[in-house]
């Protein structure tokens, strides 16, 4: 019996070490930390600026396209053609009926036998009238593009979630075929540049850190709202939405700073009306690399008393309330290892001035 109370004893004795040990060092200490602040240091704040490219592609499969010295056209190729191309200009932004154009005769020679072929400027009536699906005719560019991109989101251990807006200015750039380049002309858009306005919510995950970089995927789904230059009321909702790709390589300049660098791929695409009731599809899928600044607000304030010069993260006495209260001693954007202080992280003798001299003390 006494053995069976020496052991349960023990283990009594055991228990309470082992709960002393995990109880909450604040609560243990009845350290003062505000419940506010140590929330809202979970959440960090994003910006970025960077510069992308935006992939504008379309295929004419299902189409006439008709070129002569002035416009361009398509025309669906299930309708019987005649002695004029009523085609649709603008197939890329706002969808309009041409002007009808007669479609000259390919097979007759307009001048006399050998008079001057040469040269001659009736030989080349500058029309060029094809089935896309045999030709596979596509027309595509590279645009440049530049983001700028706020965001917020929450961390939860290593996974984050969050919303972001951004705003993107695309500079256009005329679409080449595919095909047929020695004799079909480029598609020059009808406006010079656009933008898009994005909201997204975002799902990201912390899968590796490496000294003081941190990397981090991040899925962005959400919304893509384009400019004015496009018609916005041909295209329906489920053509707006679009998916981004992305890595975050985070350099943490301090616990609440990082510098950003995020390389990222966009899934995006839009379909237009045409005004013969069928659509078009045009994807723009674009890559990007972003640099930019994250932080979060920190869950202690610095120290009250002016003469408190101690580096790390200590314990005061809050001289207006008299509770003990965890403070910190660097400010947001310095560095901070949690074991020694680092104000001066060069040393003396390394410093610019000291380079040269023989006694840098």
């Amino acid at each position: 019996m006494r053995k069976v109370l020496l052991i349960l004893s023990l283990l009594l004795v055991q228990l309470q070490w082992l709960s002393a040990q995990n109880q909450d060092i604040y609560e243990k200490y009845n350290i003062y930390r505000n419940p506010f602040r140590v929330f809202i240091n979970k959440i960090s704040f994003t910006g970025t600026v960077g510069y992308g490219l935006t992939n504008f592609k379309h295929n004419l499969a299902g189409y006439y396209f008709f070129q002569d010295a002035t416009t361009q056209m398509i025309l669906r190729n299930d309708q019987e053609l005649g002695t004029t191309f009523p085609g649709y200009v603008n197939w890329i932004s706002k969808p309009a009926p041409g002007i009808e154009t007669p479609i000259s005769d390919r097979f007759t020679v307009p001048y006399a036998y050998l008079s001057n072929p040469v040269n001659n400027p009736n030989l080349n009536n500058n029309q060029v009238l094809v089935d896309a699906d045999t030709s596979n005719l596509s027309f595509a560019s590279l645009s440049s593009t530049i983001p700028f991109m706020l965001s917020i989101h929450y961390n939860i251990r290593k996974f984050r979630i969050g919303f972001g807006f951004q705003y993107e200015k695309i500079i256009m750039k005329d679409l080449e075929p595919s095909t047929g380049a020695s004799y079909i002309r480029n598609y020059k858009p009808e406006f010079e540049s656009t933008r898009y306005i994005k909201w997204f919510g975002m799902l990201g995950y912390q899968f590796y850190e490496w000294w003081d970089y941190t990397f981090a995927g991040e899925l962005q789904v959400g919304a893509a709202l384009l400019g004015p230059e496009i018609d916005n009321s041909a295209i329906g909702i489920g053509q707006k939405l679009f998916f981004n790709l992305g890595v975050n390589i985070e350099k943490n300049i301090s616990e609440y700073v990082r510098i950003v660098v995020r390389p990222s791929y966009d899934f995006k695409q839009y379909t237009v009306n045409l005004p013969d009731g069928t659509d078009m599809r045009h994807n723009n899928n674009a890559m990007y690399v972003q640099l930019g600044l994250s932080m979060n607000i920190p869950e202690i304030p610095r120290s009250p008393m002016k003469s408190d010069h101690v580096q790390l993260k200590h314990v005061v006495t809050d001289p207006k309330s008299g509770r003990l209260m965890e403070v910190r001693g660097q400010t947001i954007w310095k560095k901070q290892n949690p074991k020694v202080g680092e104000n001066h992280r060069r040393l003396w003798r390394y410093k610019w001035r000291n380079r040269r001299k023989i006694d840098p003390y």
